[in-house]
């Protein structure tokens, strides 16, 4: 199950290796290659502080226990959920915008503080990234087990190769296209995780709105004890389970979320699109102005 983990961490990944390309190449046309040491300064302190944040929440995971693990899991899973929402919304809007942002940015750090000014500046970019995906990365753990960290590290090693390519300039992908399909992913695996948050809320005796239990598809076990391929812990099952938040035997809570959520965020993102594609058919239907002379 590392599918999930290595989407979500390549996403991220790229986030950041974006971030430090955009900055890098800024310092390259600009002639002021010598300040390359503070962006990567920065990013070095970011990357260490977020491993430090990513070792806190995993100590704080292993001092809870029985109802309270329950609570601390499904509140750590339903905060990535939303950190999650808002890196969607984030790229979806500012995405085309994001180059330019970070350019002027880097002038006022340049012109104002010079170095140390770049530095802040990426380590800022590049530590929401590294909290973000410290999150995601307990979050995957907690719903997926340890084998998550697999995809973390292949994602990550991933975004690291794109990266580089994309600052050399030997690579020419569509940020565009990999946003828009990775984001649409992204939304059904955020389903899944305001599900999965709520059902261990559930465990632990909270939110216990309506029945429990709405249907149990999950076939019953082979004769050996092992699972179907359908149950939810089958081959299946467990795929659609960890990609999507399948669940065999939902509470109606659970449900009534999953729907509710990728109702609004696809119908939102839906909404966001018609609007700029309305936009671009405007322009391009724009009568030119004929300016004539007068002697």
């Amino acid at each position: 199950m590392i599918i999930s983990p290595t989407i979500i961490s390549l996403r991220e990944g790229i986030e950041a290796a974006l971030i430090i390309a955009i900055m890098l190449s800024y310092l390259r046309k600009t002639n002021q290659t010598d300040l390359r040491k503070y962006v990567l300064s920065g990013t070095i302190v970011a990357i260490l502080s977020s491993l430090g944040v990513a070792i806190v929440v995993g100590l704080l995971w292993g001092i809870f226990e029985g109802p309270l693990l329950n609570v601390f899991e499904g509140s750590v899973v339903l905060f990535a959920a939303v950190l999650l929402t808002t890196m969607i919304v984030w790229m979806w809007n500012a995405g085309a915008r994001v180059t330019q942002e970070i350019e002027e940015s880097m002038k006022m750090s340049v012109v104002k503080q010079s170095g140390i000014g770049l530095a802040l500046l990426s380590f800022s970019l590049v530590m929401r990234e590294g909290v973000e995906l410290s999150l995601f990365s307990m979050a995957l753990v907690i719903q997926e087990g340890i084998q998550s960290y697999i995809g973390i590290a292949l994602g990550l090693s991933l975004a690291i190769i794109l990266g580089i390519g994309l600052y050399r300039g030997s690579l020419r992908i569509s940020m565009k296209a990999l946003f828009k399909w990775t984001s649409i992913f992204l939304i059904l695996f955020a389903a899944g995780m305001v599900s999965y948050g709520i059902h261990e809320l559930q465990e632990a005796g909270l939110l216990l709105i309506g029945p429990l239990e709405v249907w149990n598809i999950n076939p019953p076990l082979l004769p050996d004890g092992g699972y179907p391929l359908f149950h939810e812990n089958g081959l299946i099952g467990g795929m659609a389970k960890a990609l999507f938040g399948y669940n065999g035997n939902p509470s109606a809570l659970e449900v009534v979320a999953y729907v509710a959520y990728l109702s609004v965020a696809f119908g939102y993102l839906w909404a966001k699109q018609k609007g700029l594609d309305s936009l671009k058919t405007k322009k391009l239907s724009k009568p030119a102005l004929n300016v004539t002379a007068t002697q």
